[in-house]
């Protein structure tokens, strides 16, 4: 923008209303040499009567202006907001000796003043285009306008025009093609067209029918540095275009670079405020701004929610009084007090208050206000953020009295504390100081900062200094052993972790740690180094691979028995020909990841693992792995080492033997089956030798009951699975054989089954089984008189709530997650309603409190609905088998 006004050929000038030359332009320095004036001095008193009009009107005012030899045509566009004038200066010394040139350079004033209006009233771009091309083809008295955009391609969008074909605006034209706007974008003057061939110019874009032309010209919009495309006319009637018809293009090219530059500087603007307004609702503490009269100008949503249970909008231009219910009137006042005395005096406040909050509670909050100016430096209002600190002084209340009762812990437990204030060298020293460093307490209170460095140990001190140094600029904890001399000279390992503190500054103030002596855990640690190497002594005696690795885990020595295990050479590793990576199972490999990212991240850590690795014959061994991550004096990782081992016989004995104990516990499962099955003949044979009913009835429920255990053995010896059932399939079977056992008169009793996928263990389907079976039972038996129509209906479905099933392999396996699949059983008969004057939790029937003492052994819940039908609910845990399904 800058650029397009230095370079203007015609003087612009920026004047503010009072008179004052606010900017101009090169051409502009004529007029104020005539005037003897500068840019902050004053325009003439003529001048500055048509600025006062035009800002007064907000509407643009011309007059003449004599620089010299020269006089210029000036016109005064006014600021949308009045508070300035753009004055714009045409050169018309020729005008007076030519009433043709006047009568034309008027209508370019007319035409210009016009286009000026539009620029200022017009919001939308492209209608702004299309009426100043219709006013420079009237002005100009030609038939072809149009604006042509620079694509970031270089290419050129016929943006629109007038007197063109209407299939010809939005067309790109090729920028090979367009040479005359590719010339005009790179120069700095109007360019004539009739100079280059015109054939080239028009037809040779693309644009075809228009060969009665015969001359035209182009001018840029915008700038060289910031080009946004190209103004053309052509005319079928004049032959040459004048300098002052140029001239007219030139500003009406500025006028719309003037826009076109307003509305991206008031599209970053608009963006900008949002982008303010969003970063203000993301800032996690109340913010606010007033102008000088206590009105609220805006605030973020936390504010107006959390202090005044409303919303921003509300809020924004409301003052103290007018949120009276919201504020309350004594804290109004001081408000009013704090933020007049701020205003006065400028800068900024901080202060603490208790504020009642929308939800009731008075909270703890730091004000942090400040006032704000205008670019003139004039205060405008003030700014304030209120950051809750009352969990902060509930934790400072709390820190004092931990401090206490930890000063008290570090001197039973052997333990130093100490306290430096950075800024005088002053320690405080609590805890076992006696015992530890010999001092006395009062000569360990004189321990300034620098004593206390002084103490550690000369080959340390350095290395601890610049530990020290780096989490003083960090503001990391810091963690570091060394050695600390006692008073009579000697000296003991301690371990020493801390903190920097900064005060509101941030600067750091104190420095606050805890000293522990670990000369027993370093003397340990010493004898532990010998173990390892009497322990490394074994490896290269026993059947297996012992290794050493860097930090990258390359191989750095591989002895054993290498070639045994892998089928190669320990040169083939150490080479790197051969990489231990690369030979395992890519089943295996996550587990060879993980465990070293642990490695890394965790100095002094052991590793086991077992994975499968392929021989060099193509052949799979197990192997059985432990790795060391070993580090130095400082903690820094050194090496890792380990042993491997061949575990493939006892992988091939595991997996026999666990196909010994399935089939070991199908044979039981089928042998208790059969059990059951004798059980269960000898019941129904007892049975017919009885004639009483009721001695018969309790015969064929005993024998249900064991039915529907041995059913649940007969599946699980069917089973792959020895430890649960497919719960669907067995409910299946035991309905069947309830149906046939109590046939006889219960014909047309319809039965439905709808159980999800679900597998149960042992420990949970057998007492459900028996659940189901004795409120079949029940339902048959009293439910549904001999005869009488009726539904029975069964489902079991795993409750949404419950973590999704695992997969096959997780069968059998506890996690010890503590989670388990949660189930719920609906049980539902459509027969008579069930008895009121019968407590179902405490009945007296063995059938129901059989029912509620297994729902209690399974843990669960039971709940009777009565109505149209009878329905039972039972939810539980299927505590054996998480999450199988």
């Amino acid at each position: 923008m800058e650029e397009l006004l230095l370079n203007s050929p015609s003087p612009v000038l920026r004047i503010e209303k009072e008179g004052v030359i606010l900017y101009t332009n090169k051409a502009g320095k004529l007029l104020l040499e005539t005037w003897k004036s500068e840019v902050g001095e004053k325009v003439p008193v003529e001048i500055q009567k048509t600025v006062r009009k035009a800002t007064f009107k907000k509407k643009p005012e011309f007059m003449e202006l004599d620089a010299g030899e020269k006089t210029y045509s000036a016109t005064f566009i006014p600021s949308t907001d009045g508070k300035c004038v753009t004055l714009h200066a045409l050169d018309a010394t020729f005008s007076k000796q030519a009433d043709k040139k006047l009568n034309s350079i008027d209508r370019h004033h007319e035409a210009l003043a016009q286009i000026a209006e539009l620029a200022i009233k017009t919001p939308d771009l492209r209608t702004l285009m299309d009426n100043s091309l219709a006013l420079i083809a009237a002005t100009l008295d030609v038939e072809y306008c149009k604006i042509l955009k620079l694509l970031p391609d270089g290419n050129f969008l016929f943006e629109t025009g007038i007197g063109w074909k209407i299939e010809d605006i939005g067309r790109v034209i090729k920028r090979d093609t367009a040479s005359i706007a590719g010339y005009t974008v790179l120069s700095k003057k109007p360019l004539l067209i009739e100079e280059l061939n015109r054939k080239d110019s028009i037809e040779g874009m693309g644009l075809k029918g228009y060969k009665k032309i015969k001359a035209g010209i182009s001018v840029l919009i915008g700038s060289v540095e910031r080009p946004y495309g190209v103004l053309a006319v052509h005319s079928t009637k004049k032959e040459k275009f004048t300098k002052e018809e140029a001239y007219l293009l030139n500003d009406v090219a500025f006028l719309i670079s003037l826009t076109i530059e307003r509305d991206r500087v008031e599209g970053t603007l608009r963006d900008e405020i949002h982008f303010l307004e969003t970063l203000l609702d993301t800032i996690p503490a109340p913010v606010f701004y007033k102008d000088k009269e206590g009105v609220y100008r805006g605030c973020n949503e936390l504010f107006a929610r959390m202090i005044l249970g409303s919303s921003k909008e509300k809020v924004t231009g409301c003052s103290t009084d007018e949120l009276s219910e919201e504020i309350s009137p004594e804290l109004g006042n001081a408000y009013r007090r704090v933020d007049r005395q701020l205003l006065q005096r400028g800068g900024s406040q901080v202060y603490e208050s208790k504020v009642m909050c929308s939800d009731g509670i008075v909270r703890q909050f730091l004000f942090n206000k400040a006032v704000y100016r205008n670019l003139n430096g004039t205060v405008e209002g003030l700014v304030g953020v209120m950051l809750d600190i009352t969990g902060r002084k509930r934790t400072e209340e709390n820190l004092v009295k931990s401090e206490e009762r930890y000063r008290l812990a570090t001197e039973q437990t052997g333990q130093l504390i100490y306290e430096f204030d950075l800024q005088d060298g002053h320690g405080e020293w609590a805890g076992a100081v006696t015992e530890l460093t010999g001092y006395s307490y009062n000569e360990m209170q004189d321990f300034t900062y620098y004593d206390w460095l002084d103490h550690i140990h000369p080959e340390e001190r350095r290395r601890v200094q610049q530990e020290f140094k780096k989490c003083w600029n960090t503001g990391e904890k810091f963690d570091e052993e060394f050695r600390f001399r006692r008073k009579d000279g000697s000296y003991f390992f301690v371990e020493n972790k801390g903190v920097y503190l900064r005060n509101e500054d941030g600067c750091v103030c104190k420095v606050l740690g805890v000293m522990k002596d670990i000369t027993e855990i370093k003397l340990s640690s010493e004898k532990l180094k010998e173990s390892e190497e009497l322990y490394r002594s074994f490896l290269q005696n026993f059947k297996g691979i012992s290794f050493k690795m860097n930090r990258e885990f390359t191989p750095l020595f591989m002895e054993g028995a290498v070639e045994e295990i892998t089928g190669y050479t320990e040169e083939d590793f150490i080479t790197r020909r051969i990489s231990l990576s690369g030979l395992i199972d890519p089943e295996d490999k996550q587990i060879l990841d993980i465990s070293r990212e642990k490695m890394s991240s965790s100095p002094n850590s052991i590793i086991e693992y077992e994975y499968r690795l392929r021989r060099k014959d193509g052949t799979v061994r197990w192997v059985h792995e432990l790795i060391h991550n070993t580090c130095d004096a400082s903690g820094e990782a050194e090496f890792i080492q380990g042993y491997a081992y061949d575990i493939t016989q006892k992988k091939k004995a595991e997996e026999t033997l666990a196909k010994v104990e399935a089939i070991g516990m199908r044979e039981i499962h089928h042998r208790i089956k059969n059990n059951l099955q004798i059980v269960s003949s000898l019941l129904s044979l007892q049975a017919d030798k009885f004639k009483d009913e009721d001695v018969i009835e309790a015969f064929r429920e005993s024998e249900n009951r064991v039915i529907s255990m041995s059913i649940i053995h007969e599946e699980l010896h069917k089973s792959e699975d020895t430890i649960s059932i497919d719960f669907a399939a067995y409910l299946r079977k035991l309905t069947s054989e309830l149906l046939y056992s109590y046939r006889v008169g219960n014909e047309k009793v319809r039965f439905f089954l709808d159980v999800d996928h679900v597998f149960l263990g042992i420990d949970t389907a057998i007492p459900l089984g028996i659940i189901i079976n004795e409120l079949f039972s029940n339902s048959l038996k009293y439910a549904f008189p001999k005869g009488a129509e009726g539904e029975i209906r069964i489902s079991l479905s795993r409750n949404p709530e419950t973590p999704e099933p695992c997969s096959t392999s997780c069968r059998g396996q506890n996690t010890g997650s503590g989670v388990y699949s949660s189930f719920t059983l609906v049980y539902s008969d459509n027969g008579g309603r069930f008895p009121e004057n019968i407590d179902f939790k405490n009945p007296e029937t063995l059938g129901l409190q059989l029912v509620n003492a297994l729902v209690e052994q399974l843990d669960g819940t039971i709940e009777l609905e009565k109505g149209g039908e009878t329905k039972f609910i039972i939810r539980f845990d299927d505590k054996v088998l998480p999450g199988k399904s």
